[in-house]
């Protein structure tokens, strides 16, 4: 059975994922472990989310070396996918995973509100 905590944060990744008609939304800790996905059940996600905070962790390294005290989004494009992997705080990140029919505009300009969300429910 899952915790209060998980289900608040599917709920959130679901709200999310629906609003902006992503192809799905992955959390997970910045040493590369999944928190959640909604992406799929078909594939295993452990391997994606450790592969996305090394993307996250390698961006940093080169903003450092141009003087960037922070990293902004981190935009990847894929086939017919575009990954976008963005901090909720210095421990946990979102990555998103959309297609041609997805609409960030609608998801971004609440995405302090829906992290703020997700850090109150870990």
């Amino acid at each position: 059975m899952e915790s209060q905590n998980s289900l608040k944060i599917n709920l959130i990744l679901d709200e999310m994922k629906e609003m902006g008609h992503f192809k799905g939304i992955m959390l997970s800790y910045r040493n590369g472990r999944l928190i959640a996905q909604n992406i799929g059940n078909n594939t295993d996600f452990n391997e994606f989310a450790a592969m996305c905070a090394s993307v996250l962790e390698s961006a940093e390294g080169l903003g450092k070396s141009f003087g960037a005290t922070k990293t902004g989004k981190i935009i990847a494009e894929l086939g017919n996918y575009t990954i976008i992997i963005i901090e909720c705080n210095y421990d946990i990140f979102l990555t998103f995973i959309l297609n041609n029919d997805s609409q960030i505009e609608l998801v971004f300009k609440n995405l302090n509100d829906f992290s703020q969300k997700i850090i109150e429910a870990i």
